[in-house]
């Protein structure tokens, strides 16, 4: 095959589509995001409620502890606030700004704003990175979310609390997004998913430590600074993650990005010859403009791919959070429950990455990114339904263990589905609108995940209500993806939009071609 004919795929394969390089790139991304994950979810713990007890001669007469979940939790807002006071098991915010009797709202809000926040900071640091390039735009942005927490940490004013919580939402919106671009865009095809899924792997992990952080320190101040800290150092690894190439070239960076390739052949311990990176290959790549947001809805075709993904990026938020954050209405501890929860991310996470790669199975020929998606919705769908119809009876054993055991195989069935959908949309997505694209589907992805609260809170109105909600969504979500997305198991990553545009049109051409077969 001609130099000229080589595209960034073709090259990536040659030089090692996942060497030494593209581990280092793993471990270094994955160290980021391990770290930065702390942020989103650590309200569980230092907004959770805390127990109280009636304070001695006073007019309480309720005995022992009351615990958040005990039918009198609610009485201690008809009582004097010398007549009760918070049991020292740990401290949260809750506990601090007296966030109860009508202030829960507040509680609350710390809780969703930070998503809240990520929705604007998904497109707009995105979008700058999209412009000035993925590195440059990622660690200063990192280190914004991680002065802010820190300085959450030393807050004695509840509004400027709320407001460093949106303030880390925003940029770290952005990270998350970047970050997971550049995992993907140094790999080849063959290695994509497993690169995209290895990025869950730290996440979970994550959500483990924080877990185990949180039990061995009651107090909310120390916690966030535990867990904010090591975020400071994350601006020196921008010495070891170069430039995307696919960036470089997209933006008429020819030289950087002869650079990169040789590099990542060093490392890799194969060789390049220079002009395998043909200038009238790069030339036909950068004829057209930098796409934009309005590219994501033009033509039709695509149109109807960006919704779709922005539908199953809500509900695949909206569905993980919120089976996370029931998990502790099912029954057991808070700690035991997000740590299973936690857990069995990782088995769905390399389950994930089987999935994904196969290219068909003898048995309905279910395997692919399409079908992993789909396939994870729909189950999240059934597990939620699960969890709906089984009676919350008190004292039941039984049917406790069951409920959790569904919600555990829900969250285990939506994390194949939510791994999948990132790969998924890296490969339906041209490089040239790609970082906007992605910008755009995690907005939608963290307007899922801050309504999921308030989905959770309907149980007020009738217990059911929450997973009933979750499973009509799941389900509707995975029926649209079958029907509109198409598969890009084996396909080669589109550059621009007349790659996108060719690639409609053939498979638009593939389908009439069926209909006529079919016919005849």
């Amino acid at each position: 095959m001609s130099s000229k004919s080589m595209d960034v795929d073709e090259i990536l394969t040659q030089i090692g589509g996942y060497g030494y390089f593209q581990k280092r790139q793993t471990l270094i991304l994955g160290l980021v995001i391990f770290v930065l994950t702390f942020q989103p979810l650590i309200m569980v713990f230092i907004g959770a409620e805390v127990p109280w007890r009636c304070t001695s001669n006073s007019t309480c007469r309720h005995n022992g502890t009351i615990e958040p979940t005990n039918s009198h939790y609610e009485d201690r807002c008809k009582l004097n606030r010398t007549d009760w006071q918070y049991v020292d098991k740990f401290t949260s915010i809750t506990s601090e700004w007296d966030l109860i009797c009508g202030r829960e709202v507040y509680a609350s809000l710390s809780q969703s704003i930070l998503f809240i926040g990520w929705i604007p900071g998904a497109f707009l640091i995105g979008r700058l990175s999209d412009r000035f390039g993925r590195t440059k735009v990622l660690f200063p942005a990192a280190a914004v979310v991680a002065v802010s927490a820190l300085a959450s940490s030393f807050t004695h004013v509840l509004w400027l609390f709320l407001l460093l919580r949106a303030t880390i939402g925003f940029f770290q919106g952005g990270t998350f997004v970047i970050l997971y671009v550049l995992s993907t865009e140094f790999v080849g095809p063959e290695h994509r998913s497993l690169a995209g899924t290895l990025n869950w792997v730290f996440f979970c992990v994550s959500l483990m430590v924080l877990d185990g952080l949180a039990y061995g320190i009651r107090n909310w101040r120390h916690l966030s600074i535990a867990t904010s800290a090591p975020a400071l150092p994350l601006i020196l690894l921008w010495w070891w993650v170069p430039e995307s190439s696919r960036w470089n070239l997209l933006h008429n960076k020819e030289k950087e990005a002869r650079k990169t390739f040789a590099m990542i052949a060093k490392l890799n311990n194969k060789s390049l010859e220079i002009d395998h990176l043909a200038d009238n290959n790069i030339e036909e790549k950068n004829d057209e403009e930098p796409g934009g947001i309005i590219d994501l809805f033009r033509p039709k075709q695509q149109l109807m791919k960006t919704v779709i993904l922005w539908v199953a990026w809500f509900t695949n938020s909206m569905v993980y959070y919120g089976v996370t954050l029931s998990s502790g209405a099912l029954g057991g501890s808070l700690y035991l429950n997000f740590f299973l929860t936690s857990l069995v991310e990782l088995p769905a996470n390399f389950f994930a990455i089987w999935f994904m790669d196969q290219y068909k199975c003898k048995l309905f020929g279910l395997f692919g990114r399409k079908r992993a998606l789909v396939l994870g919705l729909v189950l999240a769908s059934i597990f939620c339904v699960v969890v709906s119809v089984v009676p919350q009876t008190e004292g039941n054993i039984g049917f406790q263990a069951i409920k959790i055991l569904a919600a555990v195989l829900g969250k285990f069935s939506i994390s194949i589905s939510f791994c999948t959908i990132y790969v998924a949309s890296v490969e339906v997505l041209p490089t040239i609108i790609r970082n906007v694209g992605l910008g755009s589907m995690a907005a939608f992805d963290q307007f899922g995940a801050s309504i999921a609260p308030f989905v959770v809170l309907l149980n007020k109105t009738h217990p059911v209500l929450p997973f009933v909600l979750m499973a009509l969504t799941a389900f509707v979500a995975g029926f649209l993806s079958w029907l509109v997305l198409p598969e890009t198991l084996g396909q080669h990553t589109l550059e621009t939009l007349a790659d996108r545009n060719s690639e409609d049109k053939q498979a638009g051409l593939a389908q009439e071609t069926e209909t006529m077969d079919y016919q005849f």
